[in-house]
């Protein structure tokens, strides 16, 4: 501080006064009044020494370097946005936010080749890749991915297609569904698989090649380069014949995008099937959406043999997926088992049933429910 006329001013800040260092916790530069005071910050073992700061004083992390407008350096050649770049394995890099989300997911989860053993790690990571195919609406990829498991280039062709298929409520559907790629433990689920699929998906919004290299990343930095290759390389030779969810449901469908649900019937003996719907299954949604478009069994079957839907609502068509029809099953007799089900394969927070016998709509929270109770 000096004093000019009987005026204090404050002398500037130089190099010598200004004394930093790194806070552990947050990561920030903390500024201190005195070398004195930096110092017993470290010593406390709260802070650490900047790699700037030899001498215990830095520059003013005010200050700005000067650039010289003349000297401007050669600029980097763009990177095409459409191409994909490529890792060390030589697969896609893929999207690095998406990779590490997934990664960690799978580690709190226990899905690693230490607690499971390679072959098992690699077997419900499969489930987990189909499950994100699925989830993401690229079922044609889900079926290349299942063939290459299999070794069975037929499994890569739409069973739906097949002239002999069985309807979905007869007691043949069941051995035509096992003897079809439906039937491939890849399309089934173990502990995990099915969170870890839907969790991709939803992290790559519902883009299936990004899901597929998260799952491949997980799978490469675990010693499985050689099936992360192969999951991968089902889009190489294609230009996505599927196209992902995110490009199909309009906008204003992607605020409840979590709420999905089983819709599904009651048969006259009470077998139960259901189907996938995956927007806005909240009750006060699906109540009118039930109304305008599912009136009688005929309608909810049509949306079970279509493979269920995005979304029901009573002032849009309804967009049915028109791909895997596969429902989730159960009986009456037991209607927990088959809340269960619906919630821990179907992925369903609500399920919809509707009954052939009294003719009426009844539903469940899966989160918290035992039974059905009437919603209409």
């Amino acid at each position: 501080m000096i004093k000019l006329g009987g005026l204090v001013t404050l002398k500037p800040i130089t190099e010598a006064d200004v004394f930093t260092a790194t806070s552990k916790e947050t990561g920030t530069t903390s500024v201190f009044k005195s070398k004195d005071a930096r110092d017993a910050a470290i010593k406390a073992g709260t802070h650490e020494k900047r790699k700037d700061d030899k001498d215990g004083a830095v520059k003013d992390p005010t200050d700005k370097p000067k650039v010289n407008i003349f000297n401007k350096d050669k600029e980097e050649p763009k990177k095409d946005k459409d191409t994909p770049q490529k890792d060390s394995t030589g697969g896609r890099a893929g999207n690095i936010e998406v990779n590490k989300a997934v990664r960690l997911k799978t580690k709190r989860m226990g899905i690693t080749p230490k607690n499971l053993g390679k072959d098992e790690y690699q077997r419900r990571m499969s489930q987990a890749a189909v499950e994100a195919l699925t989830d993401s609406n690229f079922h044609s990829e889900a079926r290349k991915l299942i063939a290459m498991l299999e070794d069975n280039p037929e499994f890569a062709k739409n069973p739906n297609l097949d002239p002999n298929k069985p309807d979905i409520m007869s007691p043949e559907y069941d051995k035509w569904r096992k003897s079809s790629v439906y039937g491939s433990e890849f399309y089934d689920s173990s502990p995990g698989t099915d969170e870890i699929g839907q969790f991709a998906s939803q992290e790559a919004s519902f883009d299936g090649r990004d899901a597929i290299d998260a799952i491949a990343f997980d799978l490469k930095l675990n010693g499985s380069k050689e099936l992360a290759l192969k999951m991968q390389s089902i889009f190489d030779e294609q230009n996505e014949s599927s196209t992902s969810l995110k490009k199909l449901v309009p906008e204003e469908y992607k605020i409840n995008e979590g709420t999905r649900s089983q819709v599904g019937v009651i048969d006259r003996s009470g077998k139960i099937a259901s189907a996938y719907v995956h927007f806005d299954g909240y009750p006060s949604n699906m109540k009118p959406g039930l109304k305008k478009h599912m009136k009688n069994e005929k309608d909810v079957l049509n949306l079970i043999k279509k493979g269920g839907a995005r979304g029901i609502y009573n002032n849009k068509p309804v967009e049915f997926y028109n791909e895997k029809p596969s429902p989730i099953k159960g009986n009456f007799k037991d209607i927990e088992k088959y809340i269960k089900s619906a919630d821990q394969r179907g992925g369903a927070e609500y399920v919809y049933l509707y009954n052939m016998k009294d003719k009426k709509w009844y539903f469940a929270d899966t989160y918290k429910d035992k039974d059905i109770k009437k919603l209409f």
